[in-house]
This record gives C-alpha cells, sequence and structure tokens, in this order.
C-alpha cells in the first residue's frame, strides 16, 4: 500500500493514510484500495460471523495460549467463557472498568492440567513486557451491530481485543474533527458494547488529531505532542508515531488509567500528552536510583494534580522502578490539601493514601512507620516534626507549587525530617531566575542536565494552542471613567483629615494615601461597581449560563459586594465565600461562612444549572479551584506575578461553547503599563499569553467574519432568495468550500456570543449586523437544504439567536428550504425547482432516506451508490446540473418505488431484502446460484414464513441475541439448502451471514 494508490475525494484517503503510518509504527494492517475492507478479510481469517461480537475469539484464544504457559487447548475454552461474561456488559464507563482491571491485571482462573489435578493462575491477557509477542492488528471497517450497526474507520486491536476506535474526515469533504467526534459519540450510544475494552478513541482527518476517553464530551477530546516529533504537518501521522504506537498504547493501558466518581457519573481519566510524558521522565529518573530531583513547569489548568497521581500510582505498583516507596504530596495551604485529598478520594481505582488532618504528631508518625503509600499534608507542619525521623531510604516528594516554598524558606524544614529522598517540584508558571526564590529553586531541583532547568516543561502558550486552557482577554474598566471627588465619599472617608482643605488638595491627598482596598470598602465605589457587574452578568454571562466571580482587596470589601449585588439580583445567585473573627465588623460576620458551608457553595457552583451564579471572594478559590462554568473574573484587588496567574487560570478552563475566559479589571491591573510591573516575575511571552485586550477579541471577529463571507467571494451578495440557492450550489459543487464555511462559521458564531452585546457589534454603521445576519441566513439554509435539519435556529447560540430573530426572515427560509421526508409529496415539490436547487433537495433527502436503509437492504445500497455517483458527477462537471437532476429524480421514483414492489410481490421488507440480494448480479449478490426471479422470490417467501413461524421475536433485545442468530443460520441452512434444494448457496459463507442479517434488521414482528 503505497501513498500514489490512495483514492482522492474520499475519507477512505484518510482510512488508507492512517493503516499506513500505523505499519509503519510496527501494526499489521487490513484494508487498502486494492484489497477487501480488514473487517471482511478478518471476519473470513478468525470466523467471526456474528456482527454483534467485538472480539476475535479464535485469535484471543490462540494468544492466550501462546503467551500464558498454564494455559492449553484442554482448558483455554474455560478462559474464554470467562472472559466473555466480561465483555458482555452494557454499561459504557461500568462495563469499561470492569474489562479494565482484566486487561491490565489479568483473569484469576483455576485451571485444569492435563494429569487431572488443577492449579489457580494468573492468566495474562496481553504480554505488557514484550509487545511484539502480541498480536498487533489495525484494519479498517470494523463492523459492529448492537442497537444500530456501527462502522468506525480504523479500529486498533491487540490479540483480537479493539483498543483504540478511530473515526477519521476528509480535507476535501465538509466534516471536520467536531463532526468525527459526533460519530463516536453515536458508536457509543449505538453499539455500547464495541467499547467495553477500548482504551480511548481517535477522531481526526489529514490535518488535525484529537483523542478522548470514553463518553468524552468534544472539550476533552485533546491533541497529542509527541516529545521527539518526526516534524509531518500531520497531527495525525505524528500521533501514529508517538502515541499509537503498540509501547506507548500499551503502557497507558497499564499504567495510566483512572475512573472518577463525578456528578454526572462516572468519567474514565486518561493522560493528557504532558502529563504522561511529564510522570515517565519523573519514573525515569527515580529507576536510576541515584536521588536525584526535578523541577516540572506545568501550566495552569494543564492537570498538574493528576500528573502527580499517575506519577505516584506509578511509583506505588511499579517494583521495577522502586521497590516499596513512600510518597509525599506536600502544598502549602490546608485548603489545596483538602481539594488534593477530594481529588484523590473521587478515583475509584486509587487506594493506599492517607490524608495528614491531625498536624504535626501524625505526619511525624506516619513518616517513621514509613509504609509504601501516598501521604497528603502541607509543608507547614514539617516545622514540627522532629529531625531524622525518616524510617523509608525510598521516600520520594512531590511539591505543589514548588517556587513557593523556596519563598517562605519551608525547604530546610523538610530536609532536616527526611535525610534522603527524591524531590520532584511541581509549578503552575515559570519561575524566575532573577529572584532569590528563582535562585533557591533552580538550586534545589533542577539536576546539570536539565534544559534550562527544568526536568519537563509546558506552557501557557502550549497550553492555548492545544485547547487545553482558553485564551483569557481583559476589559478595562477603571480607566475608563474620570476620578470626581465626591462629597460623600470624602465624609465617609476623610472628613476629619481634609475639612480644611479644598478640593485640589483633597484630591492629591486621597490620590496620595487612598489604596485599593480603602477604595473598595467604601460603599459609593461598590455600588457603581456593582451596577457594571451586573449588567455585565445580566447581557453576557446570564444569557449563555456561564457565570462569574468577583475578586475583592478585603473581606469587609466582599462584603459590601455582596450584598449590593444580592439587592439587583436574586439573592440566592449571589454567595460571598469569606471567614470572619470576632473582631470583624457587623457586615463581615453576616456573610462569615463554614468549612462545610463554602464546600457546598464551590460543588453548587460548579453545576451549570444551579445557584449560585456569582462568587464574591477576597482570597479564597483563587488557587486549587476548577470550575469551566466560570468565564469572566470581576477583579478589584491589585494582584501581582504568580497570584495574578492563579486568578487569570481561575477562567481558562474548557467547556462546550466557551471561547475564553473573562478579567474586567476594574482595578487597573491592566492599564498600560501596569501589566508588565504585575507580571515582573516573567518573561514577555508569559506576560503576553496572560490575557490579552479585549479589542484583541474584536479584531479577530471581523477578520473570521471576513474570512467566511469570503467564502463566497464569486458571488455578488445580497438577500434574493435566488442568490442564497447560488450559494448553496457553490457549497454543493466545493468540497473545500463547505468545510471552511462550516469551520469558519462555528468560530464566527462563538465568537459573537462571547463578545455580544458590545455596541461596536450592534452598531449598523461598521457593517457587522447586517454582515453577520447575511451569515446566519446562509448557514440555516445550508442546514435545511444539504444537511436536512427541520429546525437548525433552535440550535444557535443565545447571542446569534437575537440577531436572526430581528433581521432574518426565518419564516421565508423554512419556506423556501422545507424539510419534506422523501416520499410523494417530496417529489411533487422537487419537479418545479430549479435544477441546481433541485440537484441540493433531492441529494439532501434521498441521502437522509437512504442513510440507515442502504446498510441493511442491498437494493437502497444499490440506488445509494447510483445518487452519490450522479452528484459526483455534477460537483466535478462532469454533467449539466438538468442531466443530474433528471437522473436524480428518476432514481427517487425508483427509490419510492421499492416499497410498492415489495406488496406487489406479497413480500415482508425481510423477505424483500432477501429477495433483492438473491437477485443481485454484481459481486456482493448471489444471483449466480438463482435460476430466476420466480425461484428467488419463491425462497424469500419460505424464509420469511419460518422466520414468522419458528423464531421469537417478541422480545427488547431478539436482535443481538446469540442465541437468535443461531436459530436464524440454522433456519437458513433447513429452509434454503434443504427445502429449496440449494444447498451450493448455503456453502457460500457470505449468504448465510448476509441473509441473516438482512432478516434481522428488516423484520418487523407482528
Amino acid at each position: 500500500m503505497t501513498p500514489s494508490s490512495f483514492p482522492t475525494q474520499t475519507e477512505a484517503k484518510v482510512e488508507y493514510a492512517l493503516l499506513d503510518w500505523l505499519d509503519a509504527a510496527g501494526w499489521d494492517t487490513y484494508g487498502g484500495p486494492d484489497e477487501p475492507d480488514g473487517c471482511t478479510q478478518l471476519d473470513a481469517t478468525y470466523g467471526r460471523d456474528d456482527k454483534s461480537e467485538v472480539v476475535y475469539w479464535e485469535l484471543l484464544r490462540e494468544q492466550l495460549i501462546a503467551i500464558n504457559d498454564p494455559v492449553t487447548d484442554h482448558n483455554v475454552d474455560d478462559v474464554i467463557t470467562s472472559l466473555r461474561r466480561d465483555f458482555a456488559g452494557d454499561g459504557l464507563i461500568e462495563t469499561n472498568r470492569d474489562v479494565q482491571e482484566v486487561l491490565q491485571k489479568g483473569r484469576q482462573m483455576n485451571l485444569s492440567k492435563s494429569d487431572g489435578t488443577s492449579e489457580t493462575v494468573i492468566v495474562g491477557i496481553i504480554d505488557y513486557e514484550t509487545p511484539e509477542n502480541n498480536v498487533l492488528i489495525a484494519a479498517n471497517q470494523f463492523r459492529v451491530r448492537q442497537h444500530e450497526l456501527v462502522i468506525p474507520d480504523v479500529v486498533l486491536f491487540v490479540n483480537g481485543i479493539p483498543l483504540v476506535v478511530t473515526e477519521l474526515k476528509s480535507l476535501t469533504q465538509d466534516s471536520t474533527v467536531a463532526d468525527a467526534i459526533e460519530d463516536i459519540h453515536a458508536y457509543e450510544d449505538d453499539a455500547p458494547r464495541l467499547f467495553a475494552p477500548v482504551l480511548f478513541n481517535v477522531a481526526a482527518d489529514h490535518e488535525r488529531a484529537r483523542y478522548g476517553a470514553l463518553d468524552a464530551p468534544e472539550t476533552h477530546y485533546n491533541p497529542w505532542q509527541p516529545d521527539e516529533p518526526i516534524g509531518s504537518p500531520s497531527e495525525l501521522k505524528e500521533m501514529a508515531h508517538s502515541l499509537l504506537t503498540p509501547g506507548t498504547l500499551l503502557d497507558i493501558l497499564k499504567h495510566f488509567v483512572f475512573y472518577q466518581r463525578q456528578p454526572g457519573g462516572d468519567a474514565k481519566i486518561i493522560p493528557r500528552h504532558m502529563q504522561y510524558y511529564g510522570t515517565r521522565a519523573i519514573l525515569h529518573r527515580v529507576s536510576r536510583g541515584q536521588f536525584e530531583n526535578g523541577l516540572i513547569w506545568h501550566t495552569q489548568g494543564s492537570g498538574k494534580s493528576f500528573t502527580m497521581f499517575f506519577t505516584a500510582r506509578n511509583l506505588l505498583y511499579r517494583p521495577e522502578i522502586i521497590k516499596t516507596p513512600q510518597v509525599l504530596i506536600l502544598v502549602d495551604r490546608q485548603n489545596l490539601r483538602d481539594q488534593m485529598a477530594d481529588d484523590l478520594g473521587k478515583l475509584i481505582d486509587f487506594e493506599h493514601y492517607e490524608i495528614v488532618t491531625d498536624g504535626a504528631d501524625q505526619l511525624q508518625s506516619l513518616i517513621e512507620e514509613g509504609q509504601s503509600q501516598v501521604i497528603v499534608t502541607t509543608i507547614q507542619l514539617f516545622q514540627n516534626v522532629d529531625e531524622g525521623v525518616q524510617e523509608n531510604d525510598e521516600t520520594v516528594v512531590l511539591s505543589d507549587e514548588a517556587h513557593r516554598f523556596m519563598e517562605a524558606k519551608l525547604g530546610s524544614k523538610l530536609d532536616s525530617a527526611l535525610y534522603q529522598y527524591y524531590h520532584f517540584g511541581f509549578t503552575g508558571t515559570p519561575v524566575n531566575e532573577d529572584t532569590e526564590a528563582g535562585r533557591n529553586t533552580f538550586r534545589h531541583y533542577s539536576e546539570p542536565q536539565d534544559e534550562d532547568g527544568y526536568l519537563h516543561h509546558y506552557s501557557m502558550e502550549e497550553g492555548i494552542k492545544d485547547d487545553v486552557i482558553l485564551p483569557v482577554h481583559f476589559e478595562l474598566r477603571q480607566g475608563s471613567r474620570d476620578w470626581e471627588i465626591n462629597d460623600d465619599v470624602m465624609d465617609q472617608a476623610h472628613e476629619a483629615a481634609t475639612g480644611d482643605l479644598d478640593y485640589e488638595e483633597r484630591d492629591k491627598l486621597i490620590r496620595e494615601t487612598i489604596n485599593q482596598r480603602t477604595l473598595a470598602e467604601l460603599r459609593p465605589w461598590v455600588e457603581s461597581n456593582t451596577e457594571q457587574i451586573v449588567e455585565h452578568y445580566r447581557t453576557k454571562l446570564e444569557p449563555s449560563e456561564w457565570k462569574g466571580m468577583v475578586v475583592t482587596p478585603s473581606r469587609k470589601a466582599a462584603a459590601l459586594y455582596g450584598e449590593e449585588l444580592q439587592k439587583h439580583l436574586d439573592p440566592e445567585e449571589v454567595e460571598v465565600v469569606i471567614s470572619s473573627t470576632g473582631r470583624s465588623d457587623p457586615i463581615t460576620r453576616t456573610y462569615h461562612t463554614s468549612k462545610s458551608e463554602r464546600e457546598r457553595i464551590v460543588e453548587e457552583f460548579k453545576d451549570k444549572d444551579g445557584d449560585p451564579k456569582i462568587l464574591v471572594v477576597c482570597s479564597m478559590l483563587l488557587t486549587g479551584f476548577d470550575a469551566p462554568v466560570l468565564k469572566t473574573i470581576y477583579l478589584d484587588r491589585p494582584l501581582t506575578n504568580h497570584n495574578l496567574l492563579q486568578a487569570i487560570a481561575r477562567t481558562n478552563r474548557p467547556a462546550d461553547g466557551k471561547q475564553n475566559g473573562e478579567i474586567i479589571d476594574f482595578a487597573g491591573v491592566f492599564a498600560e503599563g501596569n501589566v508588565e510591573e504585575a507580571l515582573s516575575y516573567y518573561p514577555e511571552h508569559v506576560q503576553e499569553a496572560a490575557a490579552e485586550d479585549i479589542d484583541g477579541l474584536l479584531d479577530k471577529f471581523d477578520r473570521k467574519l471576513d474570512e467566511a463571507l469570503g467564502v463566497f467571494d464569486e458571488i455578488d451578495i445580497d438577500d434574493d432568495p435566488e442568490t442564497v440557492v447560488e450559494c448553496l450550489t457553490f457549497l454543493r459543487k466545493n468540497a473545500e468550500a463547505r468545510r471552511r464555511f462550516k469551520d469558519l462559521y462555528r468560530e464566527v458564531e462563538n465568537l459573537y456570543d462571547t463578545l455580544a452585546p458590545m455596541g461596536e457589534l450592534e452598531d449598523e454603521d461598521t457593517g457587522r449586523p447586517q454582515k453577520y445576519s447575511w451569515l446566519n441566513q446562509i448557514y440555516l439554509a445550508y442546514q435545511r437544504s444539504v444537511n436536512r435539519d427541520s429546525e437548525p435556529e433552535k440550535r444557535l447560540r443565545e447571542k446569534t439567536k437575537e440577531i436572526v430573530e430581528e433581521n432574518v426572515d426565518v419564516d421565508r427560509i423554512e419556506e423556501d428550504f422545507e424539510v419534506v421526508e422523501l416520499g410523494p409529496k417530496h417529489l411533487e415539490r422537487v419537479r418545479d425547482m430549479e435544477p441546481e436547487q433541485g440537484i441540493t433537495e433531492v441529494a439532501g433527502a434521498t441521502d437522509d432516506y437512504l442513510d440507515d436503509r442502504a446498510e441493511s437492504h442491498p437494493r437502497y445500497r444499490r440506488l445509494s451508490e447510483r445518487v452519490r455517483d450522479v452528484v459526483d458527477r455534477w460537483e466535478s462537471d462532469q454533467v449539466s446540473a438538468d442531466s443530474a437532476y433528471e437522473e436524480l429524480l428518476e432514481l427517487e421514483e425508483e427509490i419510492l418505488s421499492v416499497d410498492s414492489e415489495a406488496e406487489e410481490r406479497g413480500l415482508s421488507p425481510a423477505g424483500h431484502a432477501l429477495f433483492t440480494a438473491l437477485m443481485d448480479d454484481s459481486e456482493e449478490g448471489f444471483a449466480d446460484y438463482i435460476e430466476d426471479e420466480e425461484e428467488a422470490e419463491d425462497i424469500a417467501k419460505r424464509v420469511e414464513e419460518a422466520l414468522q413461524e419458528r423464531i421469537d421475536t417478541d422480545y427488547k433485545k431478539w436482535k443481538t441475541s446469540t442465541r437468535t442468530r443461531e436459530d436464524i443460520q440454522q433456519l437458513l441452512l433447513e429452509v434454503v439448502a434443504i427445502e429449496a434444494g440449494k444447498p451450493e448457496l448455503c456453502k457460500d459463507d457470505r449468504f448465510l451471514e448476509d441473509a441473516r442479517e438482512y432478516l434481522v434488521e428488516n423484520h418487523q414482528p407482528a
């Protein structure tokens, strides 16, 4: 298989390219342009005649014997029987977790021996030590039928077990990686049994590739950046030569999978590339046995906690790296310890850890016991731990936010308690070597061989590029209004001190003496800001169901903001998260929250549909707080350096439809010249990546909007219905234009929803509303005409709906592009259309009608191929629009005649499907075995009669029942081979399999 043999203009090109790359990466590949698809080849080789099976059991049977000495021909069937039960569950995550455990640890079995005795052994399913001892197969077009038939593009099998499901899209067609992810989600619903053993899924086209765990939303499908790239512009090729190599795949399967309890149901966690490579770098350093250290800089939001958890579990359970380590996870704040404890507690399969909640005595006791386990504690407790208490000489310390330990000089206390240990520091921000703390951090953690002082690093810029975190934009409010001395403010703040001063002297004194905290505790200041916060929340956050956080410089200021916000909003929508002491003023005490209350508030805030909608904080929740629903921080506190980056990072967590985080700056942190000072610790590239002026986002909107309109450069843009048809015809004939239009529209809509309702977007003098409205008109018509979506306007984003309602004649679009199902009414409707519109309409309707039918009925499959051929010839200008239109109308009539033909012959849908297959004279049909039409009809009627009489189809899962399928196969043998006298037909294995599927899929129980 060579690249030159790839067909063009089809998704198969991407399939064949991936198979070629996987072949080079160590997989045996099946399927290519000049051979049957991989599924057909594997089914024939390993005897899979039941499409509801997802494992090649005969291949697995051979491999169980090959890699396990105790497993023999004599007892292997007992193992297979046990494994079949493991793989039989229908719960997506639950079954996957059970199967994952078997794949990792093997199956404990009591196996009989040839001498009549038995022994209990662990039967390995996969050889992890020597990947090449496994049978490694990559095959295309693997077909599985459960609730529906699914056909992923490429599946990777190890010893006959599917481990990776891949869905591919072509850049020459109008499909994107997002469409591939959507298809995978449909496969998970339609055939959950396929995913019982699957490690992860891959969605890709030639350029872009994303991978994600089972049931993961689109936002959790991530790119994979290899540590040693091969230099290809194709992310999919890079992925094939890194993530999808047998060694890496099996390493992740064995050592890098968690299952986590989440409010909406359990989730599977697999590593991002920086987590995987960062962990491996630590493991390699520990395996050298030289008590070396290392510094890991992974930007905030990239999942440092899980890098620690992956590291800790690998250390605990891999004696080939270190035999019995005690692993200490250190944080410098109790809330971070509690967050770490909460995250660990949600991991279903993580055991052997202790959370230090009883002070230094508990910590010292655990260190002295020296057990091989994980201990989570704050580093401050080491100040009260005795010197030299370490008992386990295989101690590994993982320190979160390691640079802060150096600032507080806490590292020396750790060194007093532990005399010999590996120490790995994690930080979410780059360390500044120009400060004393930075120099100490590098001095303590870095080894001479570490490039730039880091064992592993992943920057904020890389995180944004990978879509692991979002860019953050700021809008300056403090500098947008002139400061005026208000007598009420003066009376509250400086009556005694300034009563005798004139206006200018008062102004000067206030400027010199009032700091941000003083200002933020003045009620007029809070009232003014609150009005702006409420307006911003109501117009920008609430319509899209995002949430906000107000950050203040003091607890009193937080209480004041909370009080004012609750005057404007439903009080339940606002929560103040502060604590107070007995000396606090009354308003602060009013909003005091206990630890348990704060935990409740945080969990409720993370729920997108629930209250509160706005949190008001002073310093709490600015670290270790991960809530993707938080989009905007209203900043009234002068934060600097890592404190500012921590705050920024609260808003940059990805979520579906969220394009960026946002800082509304009342404190002037982002005023001209202030960013450099606020982030003085960090180099320019970090300052630039931290946050961008919102005007930059507006510029991006203009650029993307013009690009989207530019797709139609060859068309004179106006609101004439004929122009809309011309645009749709252009999209139908130009696959690259379709793809670009879909990609660009999605970007523009997301940007519009993020920026609205900025005055610049609504100002007609700018041309933006007119341009965007026209683009939406084309999009709605496209969705109705080409994608057959009867109500696309319901799926628009909230702010886009508003501009569509005000500026687009949706009723006219509905009338001009009415979505009518294929039938006499549709045929009558399309006969009067102009050829170009008629082609688009008929092609879309027939594709929609034949989508499911083509897989289960050979006549519909041939008709689908003919429709596709006509459209392809028209799109490539091989035939005129008039000619293509006439052909499609004739095909629609023929499609509609199939059901009436079955009625005329007195055949049920199942019988007619079988009749059609028997009369099919193509390579896929069986006409060579049949004398004439009368004989084919007779066989079909005999079979459908026997099916009605002998097969029980009155229960829900009869289609996937192994027993039912075996009964149908036996019925075919008896009726066709014996009663109808066609034994040679039944000797064709294809006939028994295809006929059974036609009967199952088309049978309609009485």
